[in-house]
């Protein structure tokens, strides 16, 4: 089976149980590429970032092939370490904590304000997709006016990201014609601009004023990070606020549970995360011959190490298909591990928790209107519903 065809994508998770089953890391000739499943080979891939090379080009599509646009995610060492670092102070837990819990708790409640006069909560629409492209646009910079065009274009490059340069797509992988992101660029290149001449107290002033071993960095590499930061500071949290929420109503003793000991916000928030991860996972080539859990890797194989499927892992997480949030486990690895650990884990989970929070504290008899069928997004590596609609009783 393809691990990208539509009926694997809407329910992955027997999918990495049947192929875990046959070994923890198996040849895929659909895509020519080795599939990592089990959570041990998982942790030793991420955790060898000289075997297991990012440099690919998996951040990728037509629309950001470029020579000169290069992607942290797709850095090694030394270079990867040194970009990392001139963002990294603005994600630590310290900072987001201080700058931008009350803000993301007012935007909260005004999105959920919203909900309360209307006859069904959407989820995605109403809270889970407005709240984190609203706090990561206002952490780069981004005009409120250009909300909308920023999230668009965070939405066509998810659908890139996961073209690498081994496999062909799948037979029934639906290709459309990728969206125009030059007016992103053009947005991207006169704020750069703009910020070189008038500096104001953002992320990309700091950006454009950092340095690398003496070097400014150019314009294309800013360009860059910031549409890394968009995309991973909207997308990741939209599908963990969405499957957060989804794991509570099917879930519903797990609500009585929260509302009688609140302490258990953050092991929600984890368990979700390794319930139904975000991202499933992300490609790395071997760059010297390797055994991986008594598999011979060749170099130049590529491997798709599957973080959700790990998170599956019975030898990891015991019964791992139950949404247990006194399960009280951080190790899972939907975050990814080692040196690319997400740079904003800490602003996604400030963020899923105040959500939580909130819809908790609001909300009561959660539960699916008639007739809802789940869909997912059509994006390769990132998973989240389209839409999510509820029934609500607002708490007295």
């Amino acid at each position: 089976m393809n691990p990208f065809a539509r009926e694997v994508k809407a329910c992955p998770y027997p999918y990495y149980a049947q192929v875990r089953n046959e070994g923890p890391v198996r040849w895929n000739p659909e895509i020519n590429a080795w599939l990592v499943t089990s959570y041990d080979a998982v942790v030793a891939v991420l955790r060898d970032h000289v075997t297991f090379s990012s440099k690919n080009s998996v951040f990728g599509g037509p629309a950001l092939d470029h020579p000169e646009f290069p992607s942290m995610i797709n850095e090694d060492e030394p270079k990867h370490r040194q970009l990392r670092s001139l963002a990294a102070s603005a994600f630590t837990p310290k900072t987001i904590d201080a700058l931008w819990e009350p803000r993301i708790r007012m935007l909260t409640n005004e999105l959920l304000d919203a909900v309360e006069g209307k006859a069904a909560f959407e989820v995605i629409a109403d809270l889970a997709f407005p709240l984190p492209v609203t706090v990561i646009a206002e952490i780069i910079g981004v005009e409120s006016e250009r909300f909308v065009d920023f999230k668009g274009w965070s939405d066509e490059i998810a659908k890139q990201i996961g073209r690498y340069d081994a496999p062909p797509p799948p037979d029934d992988y639906e290709i459309t014609e990728p969206r125009d992101l030059g007016p992103l660029f053009e947005y991207f290149v006169a704020t750069v601009a703009d910020r070189r001449e008038n500096p104001r107290d953002d992320l990309v002033t700091r950006l454009v004023r950092a340095e690398i071993e003496g070097q400014r960095l150019t314009d294309f590499e800013v360009m860059s990070f910031l549409v890394l930061l968009m995309v991973a500071g909207n997308e990741t949290t939209t599908n963990l606020i969405g499957t957060a929420i989804r794991g509570l109503v099917t879930h519903p003793a797990q609500v009585a549970a929260m509302r009688e000991r609140p302490e258990l916000i953050s092991g929600l928030v984890e368990e979700a995360l390794r319930w139904d991860a975000p991202i499933q996972g992300f490609y790395r080539r071997a760059t010297r011959d390797a055994d991986l859990a008594g598999v011979s890797i060749r170099q130049g194989d590529a491997l798709l190490v599957l973080y959700a499927a790990a998170n599956w892992d019975p030898a990891a997480f015991g019964c791992p298909e139950d949404f247990e949030i006194e399960r009280g486990r951080r190790d899972h690895v939907s975050f990814g591990l080692g040196n690319h650990f997400c740079l904003g884990a800490n602003l996604a989970r400030l963020e899923a928790r105040i959500a939580l929070q909130e819809v908790i504290r609001r909300f009561d008899d959660l539960r699916p209107i008639d007739d809802f069928e789940e869909s997912w997004r059509d994006t390769p590596f990132f998973r989240g519903m389209e839409e999510y609609s509820l029934h609500f009783r607002l708490r007295s």
